[in-house]
């Protein structure tokens, strides 16, 4: 227990460090990034699974964005460019919200994660790699203004990015 405390203490200083602009060294510090990897790694099953579904539903909230002026006609190409760096940034921070122990048949709070990601945790990586390659394109597309582009790169994130993964790695919901 007091190992654990001791890590989120010094990735706090870290953290408090990186803030402030004040340099650790390789041997004694940490990144920005391994504070929240830790910050994640103190947070109950249930909290992260509870972290992970707010993650997935702002990804929802910026997919419904680009849909409504994909199919819809409403919003503009850099309300899609926006919402498509927002799931570009968040499909960094999956991995993170996946540790072993809070999949469906963990039983810990609700959701929807099939134990198959752990057992091949290296290709689910992978497919949130992809995802934010994916979002990088639409983004790009949009920047363009061009909607053809935009369809395109949003359906086959949709396709290959989102439910790539989904097919694979998420229980069905009745």
């Amino acid at each position: 227990m007091y190992h654990s405390r001791k890590i989120v203490l010094v990735a706090g200083l870290g953290l408090a460090a990186a803030v402030v602009g004040i340099g650790l060294s390789q041997r004694g510090g940490t990144t920005a990034a391994d504070a929240a990897t830790v910050q994640v790694a103190a947070l109950s099953p249930a909290d992260i699974i509870a972290e992970r579904r707010k993650l997935m539903k702002g990804q929802g909230a910026a997919a419904k964005v680009i849909d409504d002026f994909v199919e819809g006609g409403t919003g503009t190409a850099a309300d899609v460019a926006k919402a498509a760096a927002s799931i570009k940034e968040s499909s960094a921070k999956i991995p993170d919200l996946f540790p072993a122990g809070t999949s469906i048949d963990d039983n810990v709070a609700e959701t929807h994660a099939k134990k198959e990601i752990w057992a091949n945790f290296d290709d689910f990586k992978a497919h949130a790699a992809k995802l934010h390659d994916l979002a990088t394109a639409l983004e790009a597309a949009a920047q363009t203004g061009d909607k053809d582009q935009i369809s395109t790169a949003f359906a086959t994130m949709g396709k290959d990015g989102c439910g790539g993964c989904h097919t694979l790695y998420r229980e069905k919901i009745q």
